[in-house]
């Protein structure tokens, strides 16, 4: 029995501190490498504590194992935003200027019991109200209520257009590129430019490093 509790000390101390460097946020909020991952984790976690013959590091070795892939990747993912979109996907809108996007939500496997719930859950009653309604890549639903609410539509990330987006809102590559030169400066220097549906753009330059 001693043994036994002595293991489960030592994972749940391993996983506190994996768990800490990760910064995992609750199960609702992770991405889907980040879900992955803890939940593989956490079976791995129970191996030494339901059968004490077999070896600690059995765990441990690959709870590390896997701790490091994540930090890898999301350093990668950090580095190239083409590349974590692939990995996580995009957000996209279910339900746009009132419009209900019916054809995205069959893509996505989201039905309109569920679309409603979500609605509700935050807080507005009738989902005619809602301007806006996004289902983020970690598949929770953001709403934007009322005729006065703007989406600020992300164009460019990190220096890489966001082609997708632009198609979406009828923007070119082309028409990206104009605006960044009206505004004297080069994509590759540029850590966010959204555009609102009211043509209003903000353009946030990369930090200097020291």
């Amino acid at each position: 029995m001693a043994s036994i509790l002595i293991r489960t000390l030592i994972i749940y101390l391993l996983l506190m501190i994996i768990l800490r460097l990760m910064g995992k946020r609750e199960i609702g909020q992770l991405d889907a490498s980040d879900l992955v991952s803890t939940l593989l984790i956490s079976e791995l976690a129970a191996i030494p504590i339901d059968d004490p013959d077999i070896p600690l590091l059995n765990a441990v070795l690959p709870i590390l194992f896997i701790f490091s892939l994540e930090v890898i990747l999301s350093a990668v993912k950090n580095k190239s935003p083409l590349l974590g979109r692939a990995i996580d996907g995009d957000a996209c809108f279910i339900i746009y200027k009132g419009r209900i996007l019916q054809n995205v939500l069959k893509e996505n496997r989201v039905s309109a019991t569920e679309l409603l719930s979500a609605v509700r859950t935050q807080g507005v009653g009738d989902v005619s109200d809602v301007e806006y309604a996004l289902l983020e890549q970690n598949g929770t639903i953001s709403v934007l209520q009322g005729k006065q609410s703007k989406v600020a539509h992300a164009v460019l990330i990190d220096g890489e257009p966001i082609e997708k987006t632009l198609s979406f809102i009828g923007k070119t590559k082309e028409w990206l590129l104009s605006e960044i030169e009206k505004r004297g400066t080069r994509p590759e220097e540029i850590f966010l430019m959204t555009v609102t549906d009211d043509a209003k753009i903000k353009l946030i330059k990369k930090e200097k490093k020291a």
